[in-house]
């Protein structure tokens, strides 16, 4: 059985990084086989997860019915396209979505689409998925199944408010998860507890800011480089083991 684990939030929140923690500690704890999904068209999780050379799935979606070849049915194809783009790594896979779709119709492709991740999905233990704050791919159906919902926000006024409009878009679609987390990341000094937040989540956990992630950041480097000792891999870490089963 599958299990999908998704993050969403707005821009710079920390959601990227945390969707790439997530996939280092799954292969940590041996929970494979994983395969991590890029679904923001400002796909950070290649750099973060160590892979340089990558394809997205929008560059096959949009040239998919021009390079079809004669004598194979879509189906066949997109699979065959698909299966190709799908990066392999040590302890995981990598699949990044790319931009949203354009002017075109995509119907279609978007049908065909829709089985063949559900049947590439079911391959693998855990899928993490790093979302886009608009929920494009959920909201179109190509990935419709969560069972670990994080919600990601900062102590910053539009952040959370960001996050909370990704939680009532996520009720609008009538998505269900099995469980749902609010987490406000990046947390520099004491912040007072909101009742909203405790009418829409059940559990609420706050992460400091670590010194730590902000040089990652800056000098490029992957997620497998943060020390183990770093204060925002103990205290996700807990909460990973905690909740993913």
């Amino acid at each position: 059985m599958s299990h999908f684990i998704v993050f969403a939030g707005k821009g710079g929140t920390g959601k990227s990084t945390l969707a790439a923690l997530t996939v280092r500690y799954l292969r940590e704890k041996n929970l494979m086989p994983v395969l991590a999904v890029d679904a923001d068209p400002n796909f950070c999780l290649p750099e973060l997860l160590e892979i340089s050379s990558f394809e997205t799935l929008a560059e096959i979606r949009d040239t998919a019915l021009q390079r079809k070849p004669d004598g194979m049915s879509l189906d066949e194809w997109l699979e065959l396209e698909i299966n190709r783009i799908v990066e392999e790594s040590e302890g995981f896979d990598l699949l990044v979505m790319g931009r949203p779709e354009g002017s075109g119709c995509y119907c279609a492709v978007n049908n065909v689409l829709k089985r063949i991740l559900q049947d590439i999905s079911e391959k693998y233990k855990y899928i993490v998925v790093d979302n886009e704050a608009g929920m494009e791919h959920i909201s179109r159906g190509i990935l419709n199944k969560i069972n670990f919902l994080f919600i990601i926000g900062t102590p910053a006024k539009s952040s959370i408010q960001a996050a909370l409009r990704i939680n009532e878009l996520i009720k609008e679609l009538n998505i269900v998860p099995k469980k749902k987390i609010f987490i406000i990341n990046q947390i520099m000094n004491r912040i007072e507890e909101q009742e909203e937040f405790h009418k829409e989540f059940k559990k609420i956990v706050y992460l400091n800011f670590d010194e730590n992630i902000k040089e990652l950041s800056e000098k490029g480097k992957s997620i497998f480089s943060l020390q183990d000792d770093s204060s925002i891999i103990k205290n996700f870490y807990s909460l990973l083991e905690e909740e993913i089963d």
